[in-house]
């Protein structure tokens, strides 16, 4: 403005009330009074506010006041992260801060997350160390110039000079650290990794670094100990026992010889319970355990036949090699131990039956601990009519070998239909009807499973980290169990039910499988333990548990959806154990919201009530996966029919007993849909580990399925199984879905002869069908041929409850089953030889649908 003639300033303010808060006005100048009216950044300097220089320590700061180094800010010392954040929501100041002894410290999982100038130690923010070399020690670096730390390095000639995981080689341009020369080799960290695919050229996974390695296209190309798998050498070693040479077993990944029988210190016999047919032929396996807990598959044991008495028996004869072979019809206990082993035998126990010479016969056992079941009403109808009731039904009840005798049946086929009147301690039914229609075989064999309906069997089990190879801040595990009836399975209840655990300084919940355990380390913090124990679902019986345990970094880990589970348990480590009995418990109530959906008896903490599995009575397992999965197997996969997103696969080892048991999990989303519907999906690099511990008694295959990652409704699945497991499996063509209509008032299944006639021609011949209701299910088996005629689901005797086929709205369940090469429908339903007892290991490809 002008003022006196000449051209001057014009004043800030002419009273208070034209400056800010906390500010006066002297000669025109809106002038501060103190530090407190400027910015939290400034300070007051004559009457003008300042900005501070950045602080690096509190003697930086006025007397009292303590220095965040990240933003360089001077505060009042903290009593709680949430000071250190004023105005900032408390949760996300919770989770940017920890309040140490006074101090703000910022929290971090690495350096990027700090800033230039600082890096990431022990989960907070602090100052760089340098800027260059020349503010390292002699014999250091600088690692960056804008977030350093001093590390010690080796001068280096060639690998031999390194240690693990390193390698020897100079700095690449724009990755040499400022201040080094950089033409100077040292060992240098190989790059990290979870998955082969991390890795680029020839290089594969291994101690979470992506290890060098050779191009080939044979095994022959690759080193000792080295193997041909997708066109890399990758470390071999045996994979089945057709590997070895004689006398020698696969184990643990090694051909080994036995053990001598003075280091044996006890067994383990499978199958433990089997019911023959006079003629007929089976054989018992024999694992050895020595006292460092390795195992031996056995070849040959001393085995002797005893009746009830402990007398000798001659109702059968067993060899060494474990082939008993039967006789003469009686209980038969049959007593294994090594040759030379001071060890106490092992027991099977066998029921021989004799040759059916005239009738019909229905054998009806337990389908957990396949032993005979007494008092169950078995309903048959002779040459069966093709629709409608059966005009003469006979009814008889089981004896104490399980056999319900039909000395009358003459005709070509025949029905039977099987319900046992025992009930389980909540007053349902124990076991599902069991039907097979208008079979011809004349000697029927009817396992009879645990009715799944309010009831369950699974496992609760404890995974620890403290010998996993990986790292990073996120601990995760997941343990599952084999499967005797493969079909069962799905995506929906391959982990378990959901539980809903909180997220660390939230209050928000997310849903995490029953299965998985799961902690994470955010720095001073310490560890949140996510969820604790591993609560999975499985089938009842003696079955192998399977666990896998790693850790990654939390980077990694913050957009797993439920399928890339799988795919990263090939980066983790693995235990089993093998003969692990599973009981099937009904449900009951949920008294401390277990699922932590709001949900229990406590009404003071819940808002109402439910059953769940009962998770507490299950069996209680303690897993430490340690093992690593050096096994890789290339699989080809068909693509994947219409309706279905995603492929899981599986490494595999199969026997009658345990069933199918994983020891290595993928999945693998597909591509875009083709014209027809199906999806490609590129070759999966499958990792598994090695059996042990009696598991390598079974034989080994590779087990895919198509399931959608929305629905658990429908399945298509195959099992490839071979002598020694191949590095290279294509996976044949998955079978169609199987379509049909149930009508509950006459009892009739109408199936879709289109879908019908598909599966005839794919191979599939024999189908079963699940009526659920709301007390029990009624299964069905019956012949699978093309055309696709209406079949009736047979009468059935009173049993515990009432038949869920009557029922209206009842549920229905679909699933055709191809069996391998030389047996048939028939043959399965049959007695003697292959049965359904040995389903797991005769199934070469299934699907299953659930029509709404």
């Amino acid at each position: 403005m002008c003022a006196g003639g000449s051209c001057a300033p014009r004043p800030e303010c002419t009273q208070a009330t034209d400056c800010a808060e906390g500010f006066a006005c002297t000669e025109g100048r809106c002038q501060c009074g103190s530090d407190a009216a400027c910015a939290a950044n400034q300070s007051c300097r004559d009457g003008r506010c300042v900005t501070a220089a950045a602080c690096t320590s509190a003697a930086d700061c006025p007397a009292g006041q303590r220095c965040e180094v990240v933003q360089g800010v001077c505060q009042a010392p903290c009593a709680q992260a949430t000071d250190c954040a004023p105005g900032v929501d408390p949760r996300v100041a919770s989770l940017l801060y920890v309040c140490r002894a006074g101090d703000c410290l910022r929290q971090c999982l690495n350096d990027q997350l700090c800033g230039a100038g600082f890096i990431c130690e022990a989960g907070t923010c602090a100052r760089a160390g340098c800027a260059t070399r020349a503010d390292c020690p002699s014999g250091q670096y600088c690692t960056s110039a804008t977030a350093g730390r001093c590390l010690e390095y080796q001068v280096c000639g060639s690998n031999t000079e390194c240690g693990p995981n390193t390698e020897c080689r100079a700095f690449t341009a724009g990755t040499c650290p400022p201040g080094f020369d950089c033409a100077t080799k040292i060992c240098q960290e190989l790059p990290r990794c979870l998955l082969d695919s991390d890795c680029s050229g020839a290089a594969y996974c291994r101690d979470s670094h992506c290890q060098p390695g050779a191009m080939c296209t044979d095994s022959s190309q690759c080193a000792s100990g080295f193997t041909c798998v997708a066109s890399r050498c990758v470390p071999g070693g045996c994979r089945g026992h057709a590997d070895c040479a004689s006398g020698e077993a696969c184990t643990d990944g090694a051909c080994r010889p036995a053990p001598p029988a003075a280091n044996i210190v006890s067994i383990a016999l499978t199958p433990r319970v089997a019911t023959l047919v006079v003629g007929d032929t089976t054989r018992l396996s024999l694992v050895a355990f020595t006292l460092d807990g390795t195992s031996f598959p056995l070849a040959e044991g001393n085995f002797s036949a005893l009746d009830s008495s402990g007398s000798p028996s001659g109702a059968v004869t067993v060899s060494s090699s474990g082939l008993v072979t039967a006789v003469s019809a009686g209980t038969v206990r049959v007593q294994a131990r090594p040759a030379g082993a001071a060890v106490s035998p092992q027991e099977a126990s066998l029921t021989v039956l004799p040759t059916l010479e005239s009738g019909r016969r229905l054998v009806v056992v337990d389908a957990a601990s396949r032993r005979p079941i007494a008092g169950v009403e078995v309903l048959g109808c002779d040459a069966p009519p093709a629709s409608g009731p059966c005009p003469a039904p006979v009814t008889v009840t089981t004896d104490a070998a399980g056999v319900a005798l039909f000395p009358g049946f003459t005709g070509t086929t025949a029905s039977f239909s099987a319900a046992s009147g025992e009930l389980r301690a909540d007053g349902r039914p124990r076991y599902d009807r069991v039907s097979v229609v208008s079979t011809p075989a004349r000697d029927v064999l009817l396992p009879l499973g645990e009715n799944p309906v309010h009831g369950a069997a699974g496992f609760n089990a404890g995974i620890s980290f403290n010998e996993v190879h990986s790292s990073g801040e996120l601990s995760l595990g997941v343990s599952v169990l084999s499967a005797g009836d493969p079909t069962a399975v799905d995506l929906s209840n391959l982990f378990g039910e959901s539980f809903l655990v909180p997220l660390p300084g939230l209050t928000q919940r997310i849903p995490v499988p029953g299965s998985v355990v799961a902690s994470a380390s955010l720095g001073l913090a310490g560890t949140t333990e996510l969820k604790t124990r591993s609560y999975g679902l499985g089938q009842a019986g003696r079955r192998t548990a399977v666990a896998f345990a790693g850790k990654l970094p939390l980077s990694r880990a913050t957009n797993l959806r439920a399928t890339d589970l799988l795919a990263y348990t090939g980066a983790m480590d693995y235990s089993l154990q093998a003969f692990t009995s599973i009981t099937h418990l009904p449900y009951a109530p949920d008294e401390t919201d277990l699922d932590g959906d709001g949900l229990c008896s406590d009404t003071t903490r819940c808002t109402g009530s439910e059953d769940l599995p009962a998770y507490s009575r299950f069996t209680g397992l303690t897993h430490r996966p340690r093992r690593e999965q050096l096994r890789r197997t290339e699989v080809v996969l068909p693509n994947l029919p219409s309706g279905f997103d995603t492929a899981v696969i599986a490494a595999v080892e199969l026997s009658s007993e345990a069933g199918v048991m994983p020891v290595g999990l993928a999945s693998q989303t597909a591509g875009a849909a083709q014209p027809d519907g199906s999806r490609p999906v590129p070759p999966v690099l499958l990792r598994s580990g090695a059996p042990y511990g009696g598991a390598e008694a079974g034989t080994p295959g590779v087990w895919a399925f198509a399931a959608s990652a929305t629905s658990g409704a429908s399945v298509s699945g195959s099992i490839v199984r071979e002598a020694s497991l191949p590095t290279r499996v294509s996976v044949p063509a998955f079978l169609p879905l199987p379509t049909a209509a149930y009508t509950s008032a006459s009892r009739t299944l109408t199936p879709s002869v289109t879908s019908w006639n598909a599966l005839a021609g794919a191979g599939a011949g024999l189908a079963r069908v699940t009526l659920t209701g709301a007390q029990g299910r009624h299964v069905m088996f019956f012949a699978l041929v093309s055309g696709g005629a209406a079949i009736r689901v047979p009468d059935s005797p009173t049993g515990a409850s009432a038949d869920p086929a009557g029922e209206t709205g009842v549920s229905l369940e679909i699933a055709a089953l191809r069996l391998a090469p030389g047996v048939s429908a028939e043959g399965l339903l049959d007695t003697p030889g292959v049965n359904l007892l040995q389903f797991p290991v005769v199934l070469d490809a299934y699907s299953r649908s659930r029509p709404q």
